[in-house]
């Protein structure tokens, strides 16, 4: 069994550009999840739960396609754990001054 990055250091420049897309898609997709939840309730528990929903499907996507999908995943996973992180810190601030 080789290393995974040896298999990555040898990327065809057209599936490194396909990565990047999915990549860039998957940090849209997490955005409007998030962003959807967070225009709709303004609380924490439905951006949390938004955001289990989207690592879910990037797991999921992720052992069913494999290294196919592993651009959209990277997009995904980072992207909604990070802005729930910054909604709900903004959330408690919030809160907090009120």
């Amino acid at each position: 069994m080789r290393a995974h990055h040896e298999a990555m250091s040898r990327i065809p420049v057209r599936s490194a550009a396909l990565q990047v897309g999915e990549f860039a898609v998957g940090v849209t997709v997490a955005y409007a999840a998030i962003g959807a939840a967070w225009a709709l309730s303004h609380s924490i528990l439905p951006i949390v739960l938004a955001a289990l929903v989207v690592v879910a499907a990037g797991i999921m996507l992720e052992l069913r396609f494999g290294v196919k999908a592993t651009g959209l995943v990277a997009g995904l996973l980072p992207t909604s754990l990070l802005a729930t992180g910054l909604l709900v810190a903004m959330s408690l601030v919030l809160y907090r001054l009120n």
